[in-house]
């Protein structure tokens, strides 16, 4: 179940109320663990080399098509291997001046339910 998803809040943090360390819970914990996984490259982990997406290393290819099917199947994959409990539906990638901005919608493997995130890649 969804709501049995618990770990600490991203970015880390100090819970105010409770001088602890601030925890994330369900679908918002999991919605953490996406930009988390999307937003660290791979090899920056010292302990686990293999964890993240390997769109960083796309920021200097051109802007074209071929490059939002490249980033689209990136974050689908890393999504797949570090997050099990979602299932990526739907990934569109929208560029603008200086910026493409992913939004990926998916759904829990557990649960009807679903979510939506958009995120900043390039």
């Amino acid at each position: 179940m969804i709501d049995d998803v618990k770990g600490a809040a991203f970015p880390f943090r100090i819970d105010p109320a409770t001088g602890g360390v601030a925890w994330a819970f369900g679908a918002d914990k999991i919605r953490q663990n996406v930009r988390l996984i999307l937003g660290t490259r791979v090899g920056e982990r010292p302990m686990l080399r293999e964890f993240g997406s390997r769109l960083h290393g796309l920021v200097h290819e051109p802007n074209d098509s071929a490059i939002i099917d490249l980033l689209r199947n990136q974050a689908q994959q890393a999504l797949l291997q570090w997050e099990p409990r979602i299932l990526a539906i739907q990934t569109q990638v929208e560029q603008s001046e200086g910026e493409v901005h992913m939004r990926i919608l998916y759904t829990h493997t557990n649960e009807a339910a679903g979510g939506e995130l958009t995120i900043p890649v390039l």
